[in-house]
């Protein structure tokens, strides 16, 4: 696989890389969206060292886009999410100090090479009804499927659009 030179396949021992960024963009993106009480909720339960290399002992694949030796951003992913043929993006997050660059379209791109390399059919991502990035998702070509809440515990819930990409045939 061929990637951009700023974007490499992480190795189980970089993981704290995930974390430490998440933490670190979370309170700020979410701050007018979400509840802190539920960010911090969201953040101890998706990116607990734990439950990151769960996911990635699980086949799960996450990849970092690098600046020097700065990580910059992450996408998450798993091949034959639900059904053969369908991918998810878990996690796409760049840095707040990077953000309109290209990086997020990078890592997207990124993932579309997997896809593709898996002869995936299509890519699915959940995204907050109210997170500015539907409407970057739906500029490289991903489409609102439906709506979904998730209750995820402790009165907190999760009000998402499912987007999906088709890949070309």
């Amino acid at each position: 696989m061929l990637f951009p030179k700023h974007i490499f396949l992480l190795k189980r021992s970089e993981l704290n890389l995930v974390k430490d960024l998440a933490y670190q963009i979370w309170p700020i993106s979410y701050a007018s969206i979400i509840s802190k009480e539920q960010i911090n909720y969201m953040l101890d339960m998706s990116y607990c060292t734990v439950k990151l290399e769960e996911d990635y002992d699980n086949k799960q694949q996450f990849y970092g886009y690098f600046e020097h030796t700065n990580l910059l951003g992450f996408i998450h992913i798993e091949i034959n999410f639900s059904q053969a043929g369908q991918m998810k993006i878990h996690k796409l997050y760049v840095d707040t100090a990077a953000t309109k660059k290209g990086i997020g379209k990078a890592l997207v791109d990124c993932a579309i090479v997997v896809a593709t390399e898996n002869k995936m059919n299509n890519i699915v991502l959940n995204v907050n009804r109210n997170n500015p990035a539907v409407t970057f998702y739906k500029k490289i070509k991903f489409e609102i499927e439906k709506e979904e809440v998730i209750n995820i515990g402790l009165g907190f819930v999760m009000d998402d659009f499912i987007m999906k990409y088709t890949l070309p045939c």
